[in-house]
């Protein structure tokens, strides 16, 4: 065979792109470094690996104000494009929530969870792989560490700065078995080699572990997490693209024709947390089985829920076999564990760790989410009179033993509405500030049309000055009349929009301080991004703060429609209103 079809058969087999392929033939070799992180950014996590390795980790933040509050989301796709998913594919709401606070991790990740000042008060961690697991990484563990985490050095892949060609592909043709020897064998070096490398629980053995992400904590990492605001994900599958870009910039699909195999780990675009290879190269596994989603009828409304059918393995991404409509971060897709030739393993399936923890790991964190639960569900800034029901309820356990088992029942429905109360009022709030995020933009749209509307009035006035034909002058004064209807009805819509915002205001001006101040550390992070409505955001975020500070000193009925207007339009638009 002639030597250009040798190359470029050694290309297929190695599903190689031309153009970003780290390798050329079978016989040369990548750097190292590139089997693991070949994108480095100053806040990744890297958890050492046998033979030299390391694994990459991004940080997760889940801004829900505390341990056992859960952040829910939309998840699933909106619309299936196939005829026949549209049977069993539905968007429904997920729950996220994260073991790990900052005094549970090592020192050095600090910086990886909000040392750059992006952390919110009560946010709660997980940390998952940048990348698929790749080849390398799955070989040193796979050929090199024993069941009890021993390492064999001479069945390491690599020694020194060059890895084998294809070292930074990602693995795939893994079953879920497979998966969860590699799992086991990791943790155990880790625990034998580096304990001191994992997250710790205070007063306790229990540390950090690796394992495969649910699918709750793949998909709200895929979409962006806390850096992307929740109103991106309530009618699209997938997280907002950075201006200018594509889809197919941050994925490895088939979109402009079919793919031979995938491309090196971190080839595309991060998404907003930093993550590579979340839209295709390799279908990624989770630890849940598949269910369908259906639509289901709850208090005479209509609900989408999962299926009680649990199935194969539930896999998330799509690979560089899928079009785009397949790597949609909501889309749901079953392997069989088992075929008739034995454990599946799909060529295109491959993995993405995640590392966690236990929810309860000692008694402190115990009493903490005794205490999260127990919050009094009381309207913020007020004080209850009395006692509250529960300690009501406690003082009669305490003075009639032989009522205690009727009084526990009686305690525990309680707790159960005292908690969905708390959580209600802060779900409640933070709708509220966002709502206010978003009336200072309308406010701002409505100042932009009346500064517009206002140019066009006084050019209609020097047309009229120079304009001497009495048919001209009737067209424009019918002209001017219908722009000073429309400059009427901006003005009016200013002062009724700044009223509302006023009224908005002191609903949360009157909780307390550390939840406005979480929920504006929040607010940061998911509009940190460039582009105006970005930059609009962050400053309305900003006189938001200032107005909360000037209602919380004097009382929101202080302050005036004009001051409201005068600090969040633009001063260009400001100075025509006639206030």
């Amino acid at each position: 065979m002639p030597a250009p079809l040798v190359l470029l058969l050694l290309l297929l087999l190695a599903g190689a792109q031309p153009a970003l392929a780290a390798f050329t033939s079978a016989n040369d070799g990548v750097p190292v470094e590139s089997a693991w992180n070949p994108v480095p950014a100053g806040d990744d996590i890297a958890l050492p690996m046998p033979c030299g390795l390391s694994m990459t980790l991004r940080a997760v933040a889940v801004p829900s104000g505390g341990l056992i509050k859960d952040r829910t989301f939309s998840m699933g796709v909106v619309n299936a494009q196939e005829g026949e998913r549209q049977i069993y594919e539905r968007q429904f709401d997920g729950h996220i929530a994260a073991p790990f606070t900052s005094a549970d991790l090592p020192a050095a990740w600090g910086i990886a969870t909000g040392g750059t000042g992006k952390k919110a008060a009560g946010d709660t961690f997980y940390f998952i792989g940048k990348y698929e697991v790749s080849r390398l990484q799955w070989d040193a563990v796979m050929r090199a560490v024993s069941d009890d985490g021993s390492v064999d050095e001479a069945a390491c892949p690599v020694k020194g700065k060059t890895a084998p060609a294809g070292a930074n592909l990602p693995q795939g043709g893994v079953s879920w078995f497979d998966a969860q020897q590699f799992l086991q064998k990791y943790n155990a070096w880790l625990v034998r080699e580096h304990p001191g490398s994992l997250p710790h629980f205070a007063g306790t053995k229990n540390v950090g572990f690796l394992r495969l992400p649910t699918e709750e904590e793949w998909e709200f990492a895929a979409r962006g997490g806390a850096g992307v605001a929740p109103e991106w994900w309530a009618d699209k599958d997938v997280f907002p693209l950075a201006e200018g870009k594509a889809l197919k910039d941050y994925g490895v699909y088939s979109a402009d024709g079919a793919l031979s195999g995938p491309s090196p780990i971190g080839s595309r675009n991060a998404n907003p947390l930093g993550l590579h290879d979340t839209l295709g190269n390799v279908r990624e596994m989770t630890d849940g089985f598949f269910r369908l989603s259906i639509a289901d009828m709850q208090s005479g409304m209509v609900r989408h829920r999962l299926h009680g059918a649990a199935g194969g393995v539930l896999v998330k991404g799509g690979s560089f076999r899928s079009d785009e409509a397949g790597v949609a971060p909501g889309r749901r897709d079953e392997v069989p564990l088992y075929t008739a030739q034995g454990p599946s393993r799909p060529e295109d399936l491959g993995l993405r760790l995640v590392l966690s923890g236990i929810n309860i790991p000692n008694a402190e964190r115990l009493e903490t989410l005794r205490k999260e639960e127990r919050a009094p569900a009381q309207k913020p800034g007020t004080v209850q009179a009395g006692r509250t029901p529960l300690e009501a309820v406690e003082a009669l356990s305490a003075a009639a033993p032989a009522l205690k088992p009727q009084l526990d029942q009686l305690r525990a429905m309680l707790e159960d509405q005292e908690s969905a109360a708390t959580r209600e009022r802060a779900a409640t709030l933070e709708h509220e500030y966002r709502s206010l995020l978003y009336q200072a933009e309308t406010l701002r749209a409505f100042a932009f049309r009346y500064s517009a509307a206002h140019r066009q009035e006084e050019k209609i006035r020097e047309m009229l000055k120079k304009n001497s034909d009495a048919a001209t002058k009737k067209q424009l004064e019918q002209l001017r009349a219908e722009v000073a209807g429309d400059l009427k009805d901006y003005l009016d819509s200013l002062r009724m929009g700044a009223g509302y915002y006023k009224t908005s205001l002191g609903l949360v001006g009157a909780a307390p301080e550390t939840e406005t101040e979480r929920l504006a550390a929040q607010a940061r992070r998911e509009y940190g991004g460039a582009g105006v409505f970005n930059t609009h955001m962050k400053q309305n975020i900003d006189v938001l703060e200032k107005w909360l500070s000037e209602a919380r000193s004097k009382g929101a009925a202080s302050l005036s429609v004009k001051a409201i207007l005068k600090g969040i339009l633009p001063e260009q638009h400001y100075k025509v209103l006639p206030l």
